[in-house]
C-alpha cells in the first residue's frame, strides 16, 4: 500500500512538472524603433538589427514592445512593417505612446497597418500576452484603457492554470509611468505571470511590479553609440536576458529564476 501511494505521489509530481516544463528556447525583443519618414537613421538602425537577428542561431520569434514609429503616421508605420517583413521568423507587435498619441488617429493607423494593438500566442507551453498602455493625452502619463484591462482579464482566464505567462507592454507598470498601473498588477498577481517585458526608457533596467519582475529593454536606436542593438531572451529553468549590439557578441545582463511564485 505504501509503495502504491509513493508511486502515485511521484506520478502527480511528474504530471505537475510536465505542465510547467518547457524546452529551452530563444527569442529577440526590439523596442523603441521610432521609425520616421522624416529621418532615415532609425530605419537604418532597424535594418541592421533585422540583419543581425536573422544571422543568429535559434531565434524562434521577435517581439516588438512599442514606439514602432515616432509620430504614429501611416507612412512611418508602413515603412516599419516593410522592414519587419524581412525577418526570417514571426514577429508579434504592440504600439507605444508615440504610435498612439503623437498623431490624432494613431491608434486607428496602427490597427490599419498591423491589424491589432495586442497579441496572444503560446510557445513551448508559455502564453505570451501583449497589451497597449498609452497616455490619455499627448506626452501625458501612461494609462491602461478599460478595454485593455478587460481583454487581459479574459485572455488570462482563458487557459486557467495550465500556462505560465510572460506579459509585454510598452510602459513600466509603476508610479510616474502609468497612472492606473495597480489595476493591471492586481490582475496579473492572480495568475502565474513570470515577468513583464517592456521598453520606453531606451535602456536596460529591472523593476519590481508588485512582486512581478519588470524587465525594461534597450532601444534599437544607436543614440550616441556607433551602432544600435536589441535584446535576446533565453528561456529554460531561468529567464536570461542579453544585450545584443549589432555585430558584437551577446552580453548577458540579467538572470532570473523561471518559477511559479504563487
Amino acid at each position: 500500500m505504501k509503495k502504491t501511494l509513493f508511486f502515485f505521489f511521484l506520478l502527480l509530481v511528474g504530471l505537475h512538472c510536465s505542465v510547467f516544463a518547457t524546452k529551452p528556447f530563444r527569442f529577440a525583443l526590439f523596442s523603441d524603433l521610432h521609425i520616421s519618414s522624416l529621418n532615415q537613421q532609425p530605419s537604418e538602425d532597424l535594418q541592421r538589427a533585422i540583419s543581425d537577428v536573422n544571422a543568429l542561431q535559434g531565434i524562434e520569434f521577435v517581439i516588438i514592445s512599442g514606439d514602432v514609429s515616432n509620430l504614429g503616421d501611416t507612412v512611418s508605420l508602413r515603412m516599419a512593417k516593410q522592414l519587419l517583413s524581412e525577418l526570417h521568423m514571426p514577429y508579434y507587435i504592440i504600439p507605444g505612446n508615440h504610435d498612439i498619441k503623437w498623431y490624432e488617429t494613431g491608434d486607428v493607423n496602427f490597427k490599419a497597418v498591423f491589424g491589432n494593438t495586442h497579441f496572444d500566442f503560446t510557445f513551448n507551453t508559455i502564453r505570451f500576452l501583449g497589451f497597449t498602455s498609452a497616455p490619455r493625452t499627448n506626452k501625458g502619463v501612461g494609462f491602461i484603457q478599460p478595454e485593455a484591462l478587460e481583454w487581459m482579464k479574459t485572455a488570462l482566464e482563458k487557459s486557467g492554470t495550465v500556462n505560465p505567462f510572460i506579459i509585454i507592454t510598452h510602459y513600466p507598470l509603476q508610479t510616474g509611468d502609468v497612472e492606473n498601473w495597480k489595476d493591471m498588477t492586481e490582475l496579473l498577481k492572480k495568475h502565474d505571470v513570470r515577468a513583464v517585458l517592456g521598453g520606453h526608457y531606451h535602456r536596460n533596467v529591472l523593476f519590481n511590479y508588485d512582486g512581478i519582475p519588470g524587465i525594461i529593454n534597450r532601444s534599437t536606436l544607436r543614440g550616441d553609440d556607433e551602432t544600435g542593438g536589441y535584446s535576446v531572451y533565453s528561456i529554460s529553468d531561468s529567464i536570461r536576458t542579453s544585450e545584443k549590439r549589432i555585430g558584437e557578441p551577446e552580453v548577458k545582463w540579467l538572470t532570473l529564476p523561471f518559477e511559479n511564485k504563487n
